[in-house]
């Protein structure tokens, strides 16, 4: 294939830095974000078929499966691994800092930067327009005469009108430029007024005041002080942490004697305001007009003008908590009737005035009602509209934060605050608009916050109000509440009664790919989107979305970190009890987790018989639940299980502890009261926290109170209850209404379940053996087919086959779950016609295996911007150095007429400076310049003398940066691929940095011209900007990190990856995983996985997965004439021609 012309693999559109493409989908049968998904449309080729996702934390596995008419599976439509970075930057992925948290932080620290820059000019300009002078600081004899002049300046009035007006701008540019710390709540309008000295200000007093062996006025100023200060001690150290200004200079302070200063220079009132209006302005941290505008508004008929509420406002926070407990449900003589309206009243109190306490348990709901925890029903129904199921019931969040945040006056302040006040305190701390229609802040909220201390108001900024907006506005939450409150309604029914509404009214859903604000996640609904639309554009609606996650499959980086770290941690506890169980017990081989579960529970309770109170020990106890469930299942919750002798076990049999202990059979030893005080001298398990065992022992107690067995098994457990789970499924569902398709979560253990079961797991020939091995990253796909075949049938008879096997192997009793296929009737013929389409299933997977139709997906970031443009930290100049003609390791200063070598010049400060040295007739390609006392040279219209200083970086790709500069690090956007021509062509390229594109957003990024000042060039290969320089170089392409290229493995003979090549000969297809230096690409093997490297892998197999992987020089790389960049569509199919101007599949010849 030859390549097409550069210009047909432009960039389009790139003026918008930082954001990805977007794959361009013919328009089908939908509008993905105005109509609901349908196959009507005629250019839809209709097929019956399910789909299957697979959601990791850094993968996605997709599979479209067509099925016959008894959903039999027949062919693989599209299978593909989608992986992303969870929005982490390879420069970022120690810490694991989304790109959005790095460019916020970068973004706030340049507004920052502009916005004083900004306020500096505004003074300058106010100053000249006074007839002020404007002095250059840099030219003064001594740094410290700001100070000087400050002292003066309020120790009388200075006759001279010129040196008055000379050193009053003097003294406001010095404050201007040092201001100090204010209450961000505060307004410049406060620093108008009088304020006493700040708890700084005294200690400063103090701190000179010991320097100079006296007392000091504690009138004076932070200039007069200062001053005192020099006069005795010129050389003494100002700022800095061993400087006497230790800390923060405060505004108030400032303030304070700019406005004595101008009092003492007969400065009129009007001209003082508006000085301490320049010099201090700030902007306010609330939200703007702008983000107001933004604010979603409540659908409900007639609510359409009012803003949606912050989830933090206690009008939320209350409404929330009524609309879960009307879910609730009392079993009275096996009917369920609702709470009453004093039950719904008395548990909102009391849930309301728990926040800063313990987490409450249903247990003490229960108890709170006097009836047992097994007749309070719905505690497992989704929280509010569509949220997940909550596992504790709700409290006031805000208050609980707020009491735990160690702010005592605002803590004592809430406990007295009214509803409506504790609103308007939330709106003020809110930095998202608050919750009010028209932005309302109280006077005394006002008065609160501007008087907080420094230490408080970092207390402030760290206090994390729970985030979003409900889908209602305070009034509607307000008056639902009500109607539940004290109608009997649930918000259903409340929702009816208050708004003229039908039955299938539902809050609106945002669209499947609108971002939540988690980088990892809004990737995830991103793609998730992009391929159902695709898929549904092609082949029609799916008869099933089925979705498989893993508990950090969606969430973020960080999360899922700590989430290893714990399990860690869990992981080298249960080891040192397995080390334990061996030295104690004897025990050897393998030890399930059931047997360390067996062991904690005995050395729990003290090697007692929890009911009888007899000693046990680990070979005659036995387990036994306190509750039973009817039917085949059991509650296998650590709070449901005991340890316990033998006779008791026999004895109790299937009845709840609680009526078998009342029964007259049980033994005399055996009562409630004496098994309830047994649990509370239980002891702590590995690990366990005192709060841990706390909770744990309420449970306990509230399951040996029960008197009636466990619900028969519902199969609650088949589906995940994640809230990002639900809410993707929430996203999907309505945009195939109307079309049948059904969409349902599960859980990622069910799917492992189902391959193990089936056999599925054992018929697949991934890399590495037989079964689900990570080392081969196409294992996401297999998931995602056994997931597209689940039914809810199938789904509840795993989920009572895995209930099943804990509970056999805990009682150590028949193991009868492997031969469990559902229940007799419909429930076993479906298990079997569903070993037969998982067999057919993967006879389908192992064919898409051996043709290589599974490939491995990534979005590219093409345009401009990538969070950072250079790395973090100004590194200074250094000053020139006495050996002339040294290159200097850090950035340095040197003379313009000394000897200057090529690579020093290549790291001058700025292109002008790069371009005037280069220029000159006695330079020289590779020695530079010699020495030369007479050079004159001229940089942006100023001449530059030989005696001049000129500066260079330490480094060759950095940029300057406030005074020093700052290295580019891995902020490279792409690299350009030449050709040299000649006798024997030999490759190149040139790795493209971001900050020589961010002028070019409306043009091709990747063709656009860069000149040989731009710090790209300067850095490339010599041979090949010789090359460039002479005409003699093409470009034939550009790669980008993510790229893929395939190549040929009989082509490379020599380095690790020609070795792993030889190894895993169907390890064809490479990542661009970076440009590690000017001549080399770092190359990764799509397929292959460091997850699942085991421990005999070859040496050069651990280079490339573990270590730097494979480096090869371009020129060797590409010689053979044998690479292909195979750039694919959402589809996973390689792209080899786009109409919207997206990259496209090409040979680099």
């Amino acid at each position: 294939m030859l390549l097409p012309q550069i210009g047909n693999n432009r960039a389009p559109h790139c003026e918008v830095p930082g954001l990805r493409f977007r794959e361009t989908l013919p328009k089908g049968p939908l509008e993905w974000h105005n109509t609901h998904m349908s196959a009507s449309s005629q250019n839809v080729e209709r097929i019956r078929y399910k789909v299957g996702i697979d959601v990791g934390l850094r993968s996605i596995g997709f599979c479209a499966v067509q099925v016959d008419a008894d959903d039999r599976p027949i062919k693989l439509l599209k299978t593909v691994v989608h992986v992303h970075d969870a929005g982490v930057s390879s420069a970022d992925a120690k810490k694991a800092d989304t790109r959005k948290l790095v460019s916020g932080v970068a973004r706030r620290t340049r507004r920052l930067y502009r916005a004083r820059k900004r306020r500096l000019v505004d003074l300058d300009r106010h100053l000249e327009g006074l007839g002020w002078p404007l002095v250059d600081p840099a030219r003064s004899a001594d740094p410290h005469e700001p100070w000087f002049a400050r002292e003066k300046l309020v120790s009388g009035r200075v006759g001279d009108a010129n040196e008055r007006m000379e050193l009053l701008s003097v003294a406001l540019r010095h404050i201007a430029h040092h201001r100090g710390w204010r209450n961000p709540y505060s307004t410049v309008e406060s620093l108008q007024t009088d304020a006493p000295p700040s708890e700084f200000l005294q200690g400063l007093n103090q701190r000179v005041s010991e320097k100079l062996g006296m007392e000091l006025d504690p009138g004076l100023t932070q200039g007069q002080l200062i001053a005192k200060l020099l006069h005795r001690f010129p050389n003494a150290k100002i700022r800095g942490p061993e400087g006497i200004l230790s800390g923060k200079l405060h505004q108030s302070d400032n303030a304070g004697e700019l406005r004595l200063i101008c009092r003492t220079q007969g400065l009129d009132r009007h001209m003082t305001e508006e000085l301490v209006r320049l010099v201090f302005q700030a902007k306010s941290p609330k939200a703007n007009k702008e983000m107001r505008k933004r604010i979603g508004r409540d659908r409900l008929p007639g609510q359409e003008a009012h803003i949606r509420a912050e989830k933090a406002h206690p009008v939320f926070q209350r409404f929330r908590i009524v609309a879960v407990l009307a879910n609730l449900r009392i079993r009275e003589t096996h009917v369920d009737r609702r709470l009453t309206a004093e039950e719904m009243r008395t548990l909102t109190d009391f849930l309301l005035g728990l926040a800063g306490s313990e987490q409450p348990t249903w247990e003490e709901l229960a108890d709170n009602l006097n009836i047992e925890r097994h007749q309070l029903r719905g505690t497992a129904k989704a929280s509010v509209d569509g949220a997940p199921v909550l596992r504790f019931p709700p409290i006031d969040a805000t208050t609980d934060r707020i009491y735990a945040s160690k702010l005592k006056w605002l803590a004592e302040w809430w406990r007295q605050a009214d509803e409506e006040r504790r609103g308007y305190m939330v709106d003020a701390l809110s930095n998202s608009g608050g919750s009010e229609d028209e932005p309302y802040l109280d006077d005394e909220i006002a008065e609160m916050l501007e008087q907080a201390s420094e230490k408080d108001q970092a207390k402030l900024d760290g206090l994390h109000l729970p985030g979003g907006r409900a889908s209602y506005c305070l009034d509607t939450l307000r008056r639902l509440t009500d109607a539940m409150l004290g109608g009997g309604l649930d918000l259903f029914e409340a929702r009816k009664a208050v708004f003229p509404i039908d039955d299938d009214w539902a809050p609106p859903t945002d669209p499947i790919g609108a971002p939540v604000g988690n980088p990892p996640v809004d990737r995830v609904l991103k793609h998730v989107a992009r391929w159902l639309k695709a898929a549904t554009g092609r082949w029609g609606a799916p008869q099933a979305v089925n979705i498989e996650h893993v508990r950090e499959g969606l969430g973020s980086e960080k999360a899922a970190r700590e989430l290893t770290r714990m399990n860690d941690r869990r992981r080298r506890n249960n080891q040192k009890l397995v080390e334990e169980m061996g030295k104690k017990l004897g025990m050897s081989g393998r030890i399930r987790r059931t047997d360390r579960m067996r062991y904690e529970a005995i050395r729990r309770q003290n090697c007692e018989c929890l009911y009888c109170g007899r000693p046990i020990t680990y070979q005659t106890m036995e387990m036994d639940h306190i509750v039973p469930r009817a039917g085949a299942a059991s509650t296998n919750t650590r709070s449901n299980l005991a340890a316990v002798c033998r006779r008791c076990n026999q004895q109790k049999d299937k009845l709840p502890f609680a009526v078998w202990a009342e029964g007259q059979d049980s033994p005399k030893e055996v009562s409630l009261e004496g098994a309830v005080q047994r649990v509370r001298h239980w002891l702590r398990d590995a690990g366990m926290g005192e709060k841990e065992l706390r909770a744990l022992r309420i449970q306990v107690i509230a399951r040996l109170k029960s008197r009636l067995p466990d619900e028969e098994f519902d199969g609650r457990s088949m589906e995940s209850v994640a809230w990002m789970a639900n809410e993707l499924r929430a996203r999907v569902e309505p945009q195939y209404r109307g079309s049948g398709t059904t969409v349902r979560v599960y859980r990622g253990a069910l799917t492992a379940e189902a391959r193990k079961a089936s056999g599925f797991e054992g018929r697949v020939n991934l890399i590495g053996g037989r079964g689900k091995d990570r080392f081969d990253r196409r294992h996401h796909a297999m998931d995602a087919l056994v997931i597209a075949l689940m039914n809810q049938s199938i789904a509840q008879t795993l989920a009572l086959r895995l209930n099943m096997r804990d509970s056999q192997w805990l009682t150590q009793s028949e193991q009868t779950w492997r031969q469990f296929h559902g229940a007799p009737g419909e429930a076993e013929r479906k298990w079997e016609a569903w070993e037969r389409d998982m067999r057919d299933a993967s006879d389908l997977f192992n064919l898409a295996l051996d043709g290589g139709r599974i490939p491995i997906t990534e979005n590219v970031r093409l345009r401009v911007g990538n969070g950072r443009v250079h790395e973090d930290g100004v590194i200074r100049f250094k000053p020139e150095y006495a050996v002339k003609g040294k290159s200097p390791k850090e950035g340095g200063v040197r003379l313009l007429g000394d000897s200057l070598p090529s690579e020093l010049i290549d790291r001058a400060e700025t292109p002008a400076l790069w371009t005037a040295l280069t220029r000159l007739p006695e330079y020289d390609r590779k020695g530079g310049l010699p020495e030369n006392p007479d050079r004159v040279i001229r940089v942006n219209g100023v001449v530059v003398q030989a005696a001049d200083r000129i500066r260079f970086f330490g480094t060759p790709a950095s940029v300057a940066v406030r005074g020093g500069y700052a290295k580019l690090g891995k902020s490279i956007h792409h690299a350009r691929i030449y050709r040299i021509n000649g006798k024997t062509p030999k490759y190149a390229m040139i790795r493209v940095y971001t900050i020589d594109l961010m002028r070019f957003n409306h043009e091709d990024i990747f063709t656009v011209d860069l000149k040989p000042s731009t710090i790209s060039m300067r850095c490339a290969e010599k041979k090949l900007k010789q090359a460039i320089g002479e005409g003699n170089a093409e470009q034939i392409g550009w790669l980008v990190e993510g790229d893929q290229l395939e190549l040929d493995t009989a082509a490379y003979t020599k380095g690790v990856g020609a070795d792993l090549m030889r190894e895993y000969p169907m390890a064809t297809c490479w990542r661009v995983a970076g440009f590690p230096d000017e001549a080399k690409l770092g190359l990764r093997p799509v397929l292959l996985a460091e997850e699942g490297l085991r421990e005999d892998a070859s040496k050069s197999v651990r280079e490339v997965l573990e270590n730097k992987g494979w480096r090869p020089a371009v020129n060797a790389l590409l010689s053979p004439g044998s690479v292909r960049v195979v750039r694919r569509n959402v589809l996973g199919e390689p792209r080899f021609k786009s109409s919207g101007h997206l990259p496209t599949t090409i040979d680099l010849v």
